[in-house]
């Protein structure tokens, strides 16, 4: 059994986030006779797993229905945590073409800071280099 600081350390997880996981329902935890939460290895993984899902973008809902549904028996509670999944990845696909459009970008304004550093290109772009004229 752990404690909720060995557990944060191991997980790398705030008090507070492990707190609030186990407040809301989405991990089920025992408690000492002092009423302090306490960790088992099972619970442990449940939290690895939450963990995970968050970074992935996966909202708490989603993730208390997702366990919810790891407790049910069926195809039919397979098949809605399957669904959860493909909607997740459905928008991490999205959130990784916005993501290569950006290092698209980023990869063409390096080249072309390097030819100016080069004196390959004129710095004409920079605003501080432009002159205005006063109207």
């Amino acid at each position: 059994m752990y404690t909720l600081k060995q557990v944060c350390q191991m997980l790398n997880l705030s008090e507070h986030t492990v707190r609030y996981y186990t407040d809301i329902g989405v991990i089920t935890v025992q408690r000492d006779q002092n009423n302090r939460r306490i960790f088992d290895e099972q619970v442990i993984d449940w939290l690895r797993g939450t963990k995970y899902l968050r970074e992935l973008g996966v909202s708490i809902q989603d993730i208390k229905t997702f366990h919810e549904l790891c407790m049910q028996e069926g195809d039919e509670a397979i098949a809605q945590r399957l669904d959860i999944l493909l909607k997740q990845k459905e928008n991490a696909e999205k959130e990784l073409e916005v993501a290569k459009k950006r290092l698209e970008f980023l990869n063409h304004k390096i080249e072309k800071e390097k030819k100016i550093l080069h004196h390959l290109l004129p710095d004409d772009k920079n605003p501080s280099k432009k002159k205005y004229s006063k109207k």
